[in-house]
C-alpha cells in the first residue's frame, strides 16, 4: 500500500513538474511529450494523484503522521525529479521494475 501511495505522490509531482514553464524539460519519452502538450489535463491528474496519496496516508497512519509522511515523500520526490529528470537517466521501465519489487517485498513483509 505504501509503495503505491509513494508512487502516486512521485508521479503527481512529476506531472506538475512537466507542466512548468520555468523548468528545463526534456521530451525524451512519449509520456513526457503527452504531459507537455496537454498541460491542463496533466495538472489536474497530477493534483489528483498527490491528493489521493495524501488521503491514503492519512487513512493509513492518522492525521499528523500521514501529513508528515506525505511531506517527506513530496520533498524526496521533488529532489529526485529536479535532479534526475533533465538528465534522462531514469526510464519508465526502471521505475516499473523498482515499484514491482518494492510491492512484492511489502506484501511479503506484511504477511
Amino acid at each position: 500500500m505504501y509503495t503505491l501511495l509513494a508512487l502516486f505522490c512521485f508521479l503527481g509531482f512529476f506531472q506538475q513538474y512537466n507542466t512548468s514553464a520555468k523548468a528545463r524539460l526534456s521530451a525524451a519519452g512519449s509520456y513526457q511529450k503527452w504531459l507537455q502538450s496537454n498541460r491542463g489535463k496533466a495538472r489536474w491528474t497530477g493534483l489528483l494523484l498527490m491528493l489521493l496519496s495524501l488521503f491514503g496516508l492519512i487513512i493509513a497512519d492518522g492525521w499528523m503522521l500521514g501529513l508528515f509522511t506525505f511531506m517527506l515523500l513530496l520533498m524526496a520526490g521533488a529532489c529526485y525529479t529536479v535532479a534526475l529528470a533533465p538528465l534522462g537517466y531514469v526510464k519508465l521501465k526502471q521505475i516499473l521494475i523498482i515499484t514491482i519489487l518494492s510491492l512484492l517485498i511489502e506484501l511479503i513483509v506484511l504477511k
